[in-house]
């Protein structure tokens, strides 16, 4: 007998008295009574199964067609046991697979252990019948029917043991989707894929309720999930009533909403009739499902993951309501981390992708410029969506709704139509360099570098013309290939811009050690604390183009949406500044016509803005602090016109209350003991710069 090819060698040692030839030749007989007498003894055997709580419970899951079709496999099993021909190798395999069964529709392993003493029962009565067989024939069969059924339980024990490890396996794969996620759908469709990749799980949903009560899909993952979103989609499935009384139960997907505990049903068909959503997943062949609820900061559901499968009882099983959980504890927690109010559904994830296949991308330049001269630096590629209307879909919309290949996809399509574009202001005697945009997953991913430079090397433009603006994703799995990433851009010529800066605590050190080319305020930082509070914003603007500075490195300020933001970030020190105070976003054709009648008007010493004069008068009073030890340079200084005194001449304001305060606030700067004079006056003439200039700082 040739060695089974999952025994080990003293395995099959050990196993050769109960297969092989001598073993077929004992069993001959008893092979032919058990294929008699097998139906009889099926019968026996559920009937015994059938006065069992927990064995009846799982096998009144099954339909007419299950059930009948269980005991002909059980009949064919037994009769295998004492088959003459059985290997060991093969009666392995086909036990860890019976094994990996049970584990799946939910039998548990005590009660597996107590069928197989109904089986050894069964078998034994066999044998006695055998009227013609001696003591110690009988004696030898029955010890090798016994270790046959021994080892046909340890390789089913086998089978359980791989599920419970595929099912932890599973759970390791959620908890890295959730340590290195920064993108909501990523995350889903990661979490998806690790699920699906189990053993029995067909399909899962990940979506949340409408403003109509109807559960709209985000995202999903499993061979029967796109089937199953067409036949809800014909089925109008699911709708989760939210009246406060309703006519009929409500759906297991209300329930688990409602409830926020996970909500299971084992057995699909007999729940059909009453669950829309059930009903359409049956009527595909998903036997059970779970539906597990994740909360949102405040403990309410904000979304439901709906896992299906095709085994009846999959989520009933032993230790499968701790995975369950277990599931609603990573997901749920990153989903609250990375969730985008409102979510985007599966079909408005899958327009936005056809559009994107289609071609319908469009890009507008937004011009960035020198804040000291006006004159044109570059101009940063934008992209949009045309929709069915013809109408701009902008990026905070469609972004989100992109996955990984849809992001590659976004970059490839906006990096040839810059270039064309670039190409045809060369040709018309324009020199533009233009910024685009890099996805924080692009980092370290070739296929980004295999777009860009065959884009570049197709256009034959000069790589020098391109810049690339990087964000920063916090990801620090990814820091350790973001450097060469960098090198290798700007080794063939790509300017790299270290965007987002200010965003998120270690944004501040990375461009200490990372080769970047120019730095980029994060223009919402900029937009929002500029309408919050002024004065804090001037302020981190003012430290961030120090830091510019002793870094040897270029400051661009973004946000800057109206003309005192672009007077206050020039007189701050930026380098450079974009924003809609400078420019609004526009098609290439009118770049030229901007720069011919842009006219930049600003002189540092002379404001004439209320941010401007607010950022002259914080520079004023950095300068006052650095000469505390030079009594007589700070008296010059202060007698000297500051920005806010040069702002009041130049609107006539000679008699306001501000002219007042200020010259109180600037008597009390040459006395050190008016310090809370000093203090009081300064706050007042913020306060009123900042109502001048249309924003209130927040108390």
């Amino acid at each position: 007998m040739t060695q089974p090819e999952h025994l080990s060698h003293d395995e099959s040692a050990d196993l050769e008295p109960v297969y092989g030839a001598r073993a077929g030749a004992l069993l001959r007989d008893l092979h032919a009574q058990a294929c008699t007498a097998s139906a009889g003894l099926v019968d026996d055997f559920y009937d015994s199964l059938m006065r069992r709580p927990a064995s009846r419970r799982i096998l009144e899951r099954l339909d007419d067609f299950e059930f009948t079709h269980l005991r002909e496999q059980q009949a064919r099993h037994l009769a295998t046991l004492v088959s003459p021909s059985l290997e060991a190798g093969a009666h392995r395999e086909r036990a860890l697979q019976v094994g990996r069964i049970h584990a799946l529709v939910g039998v548990d392993m005590t009660w597996l252990t107590q069928a197989y003493g109904l089986y050894q029962e069964a078998l034994h009565r066999l044998l006695e019948r055998q009227a013609e067989c001696t003591a110690d024939l009988r004696r030898s069969l029955v010890q090798l029917v016994d270790r046959r059924l021994l080892f046909d339980l340890q390789a089913q024990s086998v089978g359980y043991r791989q599920v419970e490890q595929e099912l932890a396996r599973a759970a390791a794969l959620l908890q890295r989707h959730a340590l290195v996620g920064s993108k909501l759908n990523d995350f889903y469709q990661g979490c998806l894929r690790a699920l699906c990749g189990l053993e029995g799980l067909a399909a899962a949903f990940v979506g949340r309720l409408d403003a109509s009560g109807r559960w709209e899909v985000e995202a999903y993952g499993g061979a029967s999930a796109p089937a199953c979103l067409a036949a809800a989609q014909v089925a109008q499935a699911p709708l989760l009533h939210e009246a406060a009384e309703e006519p009929q139960a409500p759906t297991i997907l209300a329930r688990a909403w409602r409830e926020g505990s996970v909500c299971t049903c084992n057995s699909s068909r007999a729940a059909r009739e009453q669950d829309a959503w059930i009903g359409v997943t049956a009527s595909l062949g998903l036997r059970s499902c779970a539906v597990v609820p994740l909360a949102d900061d405040s403990g309410h559901s904000h979304a439901l993951l709906s896992l299906h499968s095709r085994w009846p009882g999959f989520f009933d099983a032993g230790g499968r309501g701790a995975f369950l959980e277990q599931v609603r504890q990573i997901v749920g927690s990153t989903a609250r981390r990375l969730a985008r109010p409102g979510g985007i559904s599966y079909s408005r994830r899958n327009t936005y992708g056809a559009w994107l296949e289609s071609g319908r991308v469009r890009m507008l330049y937004q011009p960035i410029i020198d804040l000291r001269s006006g004159v044109l630096t570059k101009v940063e590629a934008l992209a949009r969506l045309v929709g069915d209307d013809s109408g701009m879909v902008a990026p905070d919309e469609f972004l989100p709704a992109l996955e990984s290949d849809g992001l590659l996809r976004l970059f490839e399509c906006g990096l040839d139509i810059a270039s064309a574009d670039q190409r045809a202001w060369h040709d018309a005697g324009l020199h533009v360099r233009v910024a685009l945009n890099l996805p924080p997953q692009a980092v370290g991913d070739e296929r980004y570098h295999e777009v860009l430079f065959r884009t570049l090397d197709g256009s034959g433009l000069d790589p020098r013309g391109l810049e690339l603006e990087i964000p920063d994703n916090g990801d620090a799995q990814a820091q350790g290939t973001r450097q060469p990433f960098v090198e290798s851009l700007r080794e063939r010529g790509v300017r790299v811009v270290h965007e987002d800066l200010g965003c998120g605590p270690r944004s501040l050190l990375r461009p200490d050690h990372l080769p970047f080319d120019e730095l980029k305020i994060d223009q919402a930082l900029v937009r929002e604390a500029a309408r919050k509070d002024p004065q804090r914003a001037f302020a981190f603007i003012l430290h961030l183009t120090h830091l510019s500075n002793s870094l040897n490195m270029s400051l661009t300020v973004g946000g800057l949406e109206h003309p005192g933001l672009v007077e206050a970030a020039a007189i701050l020190g930026a380098d450079r500044g974009q924003g809609y105070g400078i420019a609004k976003p526009m098609p290439a054709h009118s770049v030229p016509g901007w720069i011919d009648h842009y006219r930049h008007a600003i002189d540092p010493r002379e404001p004439v803005t209320p941010w401007g004069a607010l950022a002259g008068y914080l520079i004023r009073e950095r300068q006052l602090g650095s000469l505390s030890h030079w009594p007589e340079v700070i008296d010059g200084l202060v007698r000297a016109p500051c920005p806010v005194q040069r702002f009041l001449d130049a609107r006539g304001m000679r008699d306001s209350g501000l002219q007042r305060v200020l010259d109180i606030n600037r008597s009390a700067a040459l006395h050190p003991a008016s310090a809370s004079l000093y203090r009081s006056t300064r706050a007042e003439i913020i306060q009123a710069l900042c109502q001048l200039g249309g924003r209130a700082p927040v108390p």
